[in-house]
């Protein structure tokens, strides 16, 4: 589809109480199209002032009308916005082609996943309940309820922006909570579009809410409002941390899913192949801009330039080019600071005494001409005590090392302050499980890649994050258990 087919004329407004609406200070950015670099949108920033009226709206919904909501009732309206949804897929599908620069095959791919989410916790929620227990006490009967907790702020990431954006809002919605969304200002566009079908799948106005705009002011505004009773927040460490911090001056629930430098290890008697194809959609995929990449590439010495010889030449043949082009495999960057950020770290990498090398030219190609885009790349001489081994670069880019015994691997894959997620490559089932036991991350994978999926937990350990989204786990994660004592 063209831009103009699948875009708004005028700027992408806030939904606020069921109405789409400017922002009160009518202030608004451009989005920006990171394979042309030119203009592609204009979009109403929100102030804290929006985000008031947001919070007031979701806490009316949630008293007035949705926490009494009975729950086969709720699982209805996610069926409907389900069912809407799907309907809507190609459109979407291209609106962040364009956004966020993803190829369109890719987009597609990942979004027609969205209705499943919707499915899968409308499926959940009837099976929400307390328990009764058998206390100490006779003359007790103690039973637990889940409650819901509120209204929930979600603060979204712009490298899955939808697909991140129902993975938060549909837990919360099954649970019984209001919730005030915060797209990334970077790719807020889908978004938007979600909140065009709140109405018509009869959610009532302001269970939904969509402020648009930077996390300061807009999602500080979120994070301190005592209202807010919940912050689900995805992206970098150090914001994480910032609104941890806000947030404990009105003791929030948080989950909070944030950076990784994962490991995969391959051992000499890995299915190389198999092991080769996961780095390759590592580097590839969504242009290497994935917390749960495996980045840091851990290779047992003896098949260590086998590997690199197999996955070198994968990535030569890689297909880079305009993200609206069906045989791209790999489009721009999300924009020309997020590459010119990989750029830095490509210097950082050289100073440190890593040789980093690129496997695509593309050089006077017109149409990669943007400053966003980037070739995939591999550091190679590295060692786990430099910058490009330690710190998420979020890129096309993975650094290589080598080891020489299974003590050796699962220390390089530990010595980090993430732990997001790990790989492991053996036809070795004994040494695998040992893997599994050994590495200190959220999610270990044998003899496959990091994939997510909504029917199972995710999230890390340490500064990788707290909580988990997906899975049941994050239906809970958005409800509070009261006890209940009767006396006989």
């Amino acid at each position: 589809m063209k831009r103009e087919d699948v875009l708004r004329k005028g700027p992408y407004p806030l939904l606020i109480d069921g109405k789409e609406v400017p922002s009160l200070s009518g202030k608004t950015f451009t989005s920006i199209d990171p394979s042309t670099g030119r203009a592609l949108a204009e979009v109403h920033e929100a102030g804290p002032e929006d985000v008031d009226l947001a919070v007031g709206a979701a806490c009316k919904a949630f008293e007035s009308a949705w926490r009494s909501t009975l729950p086969r009732e709720r699982s209805k309206k996610l069926m409907k916005l389900a069912d809407l949804l799907a309907a809507r897929v190609e459109a979407l599908s291209w609106i962040e082609c364009y956004d966020a620069g993803k190829p369109i095959a890719a987009s597609r791919a990942w979004l027609s996943g969205g209705p499943g989410t919707l499915e899968y916790y409308a499926g959940c929620l009837l099976g929400l309940s307390g328990e009764t227990l058998d206390v100490s006490d006779k003359t007790l009967m103690d039973f637990t309820l889940r409650e819901p907790l509120g209204v929930c702020g979600l603060i979204v990431p712009w490298n899955f922006p939808l697909s991140i954006a129902l993975l938060k809002m549909a837990p919360a919605l099954a649970a019984g909570n209001c919730v005030v969304i915060k797209p990334s200002e970077v790719t807020p566009l889908s978004t938007v579009e979600l909140g065009a079908l709140v109405a018509e799948a009869g959610f009532p106005p302001g269970v939904i809410n969509i402020v648009n705009g930077p996390g300061d002011p807009v999602g500080s505004a979120l994070v301190r409002d005592p209202r807010v009773a919940k912050i689900s927040f995805t992206g970098g460490t150090e914001s994480g941390k910032r609104i941890f911090r806000e947030a404990a001056d009105t003791v929030k629930r948080l989950t909070l899913e944030l950076g990784g430098k994962s490991a995969s290890l391959v051992f000499a008697d890995a299915d190389l192949d198999k092991a080769v194809a996961v780095a390759y959609t590592d580097i590839v995929r969504n242009s290497g801009q994935v917390c749960g990449a495996c980045t840091r590439l851990l290779l047992e010495e003896s098949v260590a330039d086998a590997f690199l010889d197999k996955l070198e030449a994968k990535l030569r043949a890689v297909k880079i080019g305009p993200p609206e082009d069906p045989a791209t495999e790999m489009g721009p960057l999300v924009s020309s600071a997020q590459a010119a950020k990989v750029r830095k770290y490509l210097q950082i990498g050289k100073a440190e005494g890593a040789t980093p090398k690129a496997y695509v030219d593309l050089a006077g190609r017109s149409d990669t001409a943007s400053d966003a885009f980037l070739p995939p790349m591999l550091f190679h001489g590295a060692t786990n005590a430099m910058r490009v081994a330690r710190e998420e670069i979020f890129g096309p880019v993975l650094t290589v090392m080598r080891f020489r015994t299974e003590a050796e691997a699962v220390a390089i894959a530990n010595d980090t302050r993430y732990g997001l997620a790990a790989c492991v490559f053996t036809r070795d089932a004994t040494r695998a499980m040992r893997m599994v036991r050994a590495i200190s991350a959220g999610t270990v994978c044998v003899n496959t890649g990091v994939r997510s999926s909504v029917d199972a937990p995710f999230g890390g350990f340490r500064e990788s994050g707290i909580g988990k989204e997906r899975g049941k786990e994050a239906l809970l994660d958005d409800t509070q258990l009261k006890n209940v004592r009767y006396g006989l």
